[in-house]
């Protein structure tokens, strides 16, 4: 079965979800994987869809529209994309870093994983902001970190992230039981 991916952004409202699955109900599009989230008040999904072989994917894509329109989302996009065999990486070790925010924090932290070959498997930031404080930056970062690599290799290049952006940052292996 072709497959689709469905990325879409708008102010967060009760019914986004309840209206873009009843179109794809319509056309006999199945979810087959889903992110939903709220991000500073917009509501973000991303949905790799299951599409029928003879499905119309220019009616589906102007229906889809036409409910972007309706519920005020700002923005949609549907996409092909090759269907994956091989299953997705099982995250090994849990990564947080909690500052003061700034540029930069996300960008350092994913770069050493890079460097080390560790895969992001689910990534997660907040910003509290405090009455008249500094904001503190939240970042969670489940990853899988091959069985070739040193996970010490890696906290210790994170570590040396913690002292030039001047946060704290906790690299722990996951137990079965937390997966």
């Amino acid at each position: 079965m072709p497959q689709l991916a469905l990325s879409a952004v708008g102010r967060d409202r009760p019914g986004i979800v309840a209206a873009t699955t009843a179109v794809l109900l319509r056309h006999g599009v199945n979810v087959e994987d889903s992110r939903m989230s709220i991000l500073r008040g917009h509501f973000a999904m991303t949905l790799i869809l299951g599409v029928p072989e003879d499905g119309d994917r220019k009616s589906l894509k102007a229906d889809l529209d036409i409910v972007a329109a309706d519920l005020g989302l700002e923005a949609l996009a549907l996409s092909a994309v090759e269907p994956l065999a091989e299953a997705a990486p099982e995250p090994t070790h849990l990564l947080s870093i909690y500052g003061v925010d700034h540029p930069g924090i996300v960008h350092h932290a994913t770069r050493v994983l890079a460097e080390h070959r560790v895969n992001i498997t689910d990534l997660e930031t907040r910003l509290v902001e405090g009455d008249g404080e500094p904001s503190l930056y939240a970042l969670l970062i489940e990853v899988a970190v091959p069985a070739d690599v040193d996970a010490a290799d890696v906290d210790r290049a994170l570590a040396e992230i913690a002292a030039s952006e001047v946060v704290e940052v906790s690299l722990r292996e996951l137990d079965s039981h937390e997966l």
